[in-house]
């Protein structure tokens, strides 16, 4: 766990100064650009990642799985996985590509009536996908040389200055709405290079195309594998996406906005997440290669205690002070309907959170097949379920279905771990932090409830953390949140000697 404290203290600074950006630019879309040109972005994204889902054909994971054996056994220049994955992934792109030209009328058919711009700009999808492939798999490859910061600062910040200038070019009518898309198509390209011009500079660079005598032992084992991991990841990736995809067929483009300036802020509370997954994948894989069960034990319940703190205390923050900050910042009337988006987002994100990196122990693992099973059976949940909440209920019906689908998807991984490996992640220190959470909620919502929002979002956030952050930092019921503190504490006061 030092390795991953160390490092995701680092990548979580940078991932928090990325959400501010970002919190930024949720602002600017929200003020600035059209409503329809700020869903459109997100149907892009949405759909990107589905192509991608499918043109890697789930060689990401074949990466992150198989990579530690080529790390022991090959010298570097002579490790194929990552010529293989780049092979496979172009190809899958080729084959997407062509598939899109086949499908296109029923594209035509489903968003013409409500999304007609993205209809009209459907081929802006190819470069945006191509390149979110090639940056997604240098990122992995990256992620496995234990070179995890330089990637999480292009991802989490990179990406988002960029749209920062872009939107403000867009203000001043640098741009029209329409140029604006266009440069928006190809902002993987700038992360991609950079990325690239990283890995070479650090003599990170190197990978064979020639099959290895590693390849050939585990050629078998990666085959079966990649063709179940694949279907599992595509059916992950459409989970996660089908809102977006739904509401803009159903809603339209402006509604995909109001939905994703909801998900932005309720994303936030999964940022402690991001940045220990990615450093927690190469670990877990090295734990199960050596046997090191008591090892994937300790990280499951600390990444659990961990992640949830910090999950309930972002989400509290969050929905204790909305209205505040709505009235505050004088947010389009639009933009309110997601209010309750919100809400049942950011539980299914304390709900994913404080189950710990159960996925990625999975995946990792000797079992990943369960990985393929509880994700179809996540997919089956979500699809007809967003469908049916989003007609019934609007836009909110997304909410609704991510809520009932993390819990029915943690419950499957969590009940998998315990009854096969006898693991688990909570404690009672989990339930006193839920206990806190409650009573600073209630204090805070029904007690400090005056007219100013200024004054009433000073007050909530103060007694919200003195009730809640106080009793677990003075019991230390969480080391990393200990340390994390104290090291917090140690800056403030270097800092503060200097001047």
């Amino acid at each position: 766990m030092g390795i991953i404290r160390s490092q995701s203290i680092r990548s979580a600074i940078i991932t928090y100064v990325g959400f501010a950006i970002g919190a930024l630019n949720t602002y600017l879309f929200m003020s600035f650009v059209p409503a329809e040109i700020y869903g459109l972005t997100r149907l892009m994204s949405s759909t990107a990642m589905v192509f991608y889902s499918i043109a890697s054909m789930g060689t990401a994971t074949l990466l992150n799985k198989f990579y530690p054996y080529y790390r022991d056994h090959l010298p570097f220049a002579r490790r194929d996985l990552f010529g293989i994955v780049l092979t496979v992934s172009l190809i899958g792109f080729a084959l997407v590509t062509l598939g899109t030209i086949v499908f296109h009328d029923l594209v035509v058919q489903k968003y013409s009536a409500n999304s007609q711009i993205f209809v009209e700009h459907f081929y802006l999808l190819y470069p945006f996908t191509f390149f979110l492939m090639l940056f997604t798999l240098f990122e992995n490859f990256s992620y496995n040389h234990f070179k995890t910061i330089f990637p999480i600062f292009l991802k989490e910040v990179g990406i988002r200055v960029i749209t920062t200038l872009m939107i403000l070019l867009l203000v001043v009518h640098f741009f029209t709405n329409i140029q604006f898309v266009w440069v928006f198509s190809f902002i993987y390209a700038a992360v991609f290079i950079a990325l690239v011009l990283y890995l070479r500079r650090e003599d990170s660079l190197h990978f064979s195309f020639r099959i290895s005598k590693v390849t050939r032992k585990l050629s078998d084992k990666m085959i079966s594998f990649n063709l179940l991991i694949f279907g599992g990841s595509v059916f992950g990736v459409l989970a996660q996406n089908i809102d977006a995809l739904v509401v803009g067929s159903t809603k339209g483009l402006a509604a995909t906005g109001v939905l994703e300036s909801s998900t932005y802020v309720s994303n936030a509370i999964a940022v402690p997440q991001r940045s220990l997954i990615a450093i927690a994948i190469p670990i877990l894989a090295k734990a199960w290669k050596d046997k090191d069960y008591n090892g994937i034990q300790s990280m499951y319940r600390r990444s659990s205690l961990t992640l949830l703190i910090f999950a309930t205390f972002l989400f509290m923050m969050v929905w204790l002070n909305l209205d505040s900050v709505f009235e505050i910042l004088h947010i389009p009337e639009l933009y309110l309907e997601g209010r309750y988006i919100i809400l049942f987002l950011g539980l299914s994100k304390v709900l994913d959170l404080g189950t710990g990196v159960n996925e990625q122990i999975i995946g990792t693992s000797n079992m990943w097949r369960f990985q393929f099973y509880s994700t179809l059976a996540l997919l089956v949940a979500s699809i007809p379920m967003n469908i049916w909440l989003i007609k019934w209920l609007g836009i909110t019906g997304s909410g609704v279905a991510a809520l009932i689908t993390a819990f029915v998807y943690n419950s499957l991984r969590y009940a998998f771990l315990y009854f096969k490996y006898d693991m688990q992640p909570f404690t009672l220190r989990t339930l006193y932090v839920v206990l806190l959470a409650v009573l600073g909620w209630y204090i805070c919502q029904f007690l400090i409830t005056m007219e100013n929002p200024w004054v009433r979002g000073i007050l909530r956030t103060g007694i919200f953390c003195a009730i809640y952050l106080f009793p677990i930092i003075y019991f230390q019921w969480s080391q990393d949140v200990t340390e994390s503190w104290r090291k917090g504490l140690a800056m403030v006061q270097k800092y503060t000697r200097r001047k």
